[in-house]
């Protein structure tokens, strides 16, 4: 029985290091193996590994700290009958100090610390009907698993809103920024997401929307399966996508266009890559800012129209990247920094 006990909390203790990874970013593609295994073990697991993902994005007023204390042990006692079966009640509680699991748990406990736990998972038992929002700030991605196992990616400034539980008949989620989509088919609950917008509707598939408050277009972008995108004016009017394509949509216009795409080139986010292909200089900075967390203006309007070709990773440093554009125009430019705040200037 002891060695029972010491194999569990070894192996709760790999869980907990390779989420903390995970949270972090950090996570090789064998933690990733073992993650999903875990994961898929049982729907405790899934709602434990779900809840983690969220409360790491969930940004909340801080908590009283026992009030966290207490949601922890509650999730911790879920974790651990989800390992052992009522009968061994003589099994000595695991202990999750900081100590024990090095930097992991302290990223876990780090959120919890804030109250993250306790505004979320507390108040998630008040209501039945009650909804899950994940606010990713600039400058960082989030992965977040939905409650019928659909997977969605969320892109730095977004934000995802959802049901803790879906409809027979329907499954609607809102997003305001910019994610990829993998949805579980389920012909008798069509996923619906709901932008400023438009509504995008499907079945099973695999698509790319970018739905940023302050950009002018809204972009859909599928990948596999079949979608149709409605304008929240027009309902009755529907586009719909195949595979390859993508769909254009002016929000001060109120048109669209579909056209055939690269899908690759919508989904190099996804991978860390910033990519961009005859852009305009104003439209790569709102990119740019989201990415590291910046403030850009421009002293010349006429800089914003520069178009420019090219690809980074999304952790060089933004002043290469910035040190490239300035040597690469035909225009001369300079810019200023003000800690967050950059100021491009033509020469």
């Amino acid at each position: 029985m002891l060695v029972f006990i010491n194999e569990l909390q070894e192996h709760m203790e790999t869980i907990w290091r390779i989420l903390g990874r995970k949270l972090e970013g950090d996570i090789s593609p064998e933690e990733e193996q073992t993650l999903n295994e875990w994961i898929n073990e049982s729907t405790t697991n899934k709602q434990v590994y779900f809840q983690l993902n969220e409360l790491w994005n969930h940004k909340q007023d801080q908590a009283n700290n026992s009030q966290a204390i207490a949601a922890y042990d509650k999730l911790i006692n879920r974790i651990k009958f989800a390992e052992v079966s009522k009968s061994q009640s003589r099994v000595q509680r695991i202990s999750f100090r900081v100590n024990q699991f090095v930097k992991y748990a302290a990223i876990i406990i780090f959120v919890l610390s804030f109250g993250y736990l306790t505004n979320y998972y507390i108040n998630s038992e008040t209501t039945s009907n009650q909804f899950c929002t994940i606010s990713v700030p600039k400058g960082n991605k989030s992965e977040v698993i939905l409650p019928d196992g659909s997977k969605i990616w969320l892109n730095n400034n977004s934000k995802l809103t959802y049901p803790k539980k879906f409809n027979s008949d329907e499954r609607i989620v809102e997003l305001s920024g910019e994610a990829y989509f993998e949805i579980v088919h389920n012909a008798k609950a069509p996923f619906t997401v709901q932008t400023s917008d438009l509504k995008v509707k499907v079945l099973g598939t695999k698509f790319n929307v970018s739905a940023y408050p302050n950009d002018k277009f809204i972009e859909t972008t599928l990948i596999s399966g079949k979608v149709t995108v409605q304008p929240n004016d027009n309902p009755e009017i529907e586009n719909l996508l195949q595979p390859g394509e993508s769909l254009t949509f002016d929000k001060v216009s109120n048109e669209a266009s579909k056209h055939k795409v690269d899908t690759d080139f919508y989904t190099y986010w996804m991978k860390g890559e910033f990519v961009f292909k005859d852009e305009k200089f104003e439209v790569l900075a709102k990119r740019i800012e989201r990415i590291y967390n910046v403030e850009i203006t421009f002293d010349d309007e006429s800089l914003k129209n520069k178009t420019y070709t090219g690809d980074f990773k999304v952790d060089d440093n933004i002043y290469t990247i910035l040190e490239i554009f300035k040597r690469s125009t035909s225009i001369p430019i300079e810019y200023y920094t003000d800690r967050n705040k950059i100021s491009i200037r033509r020469k």
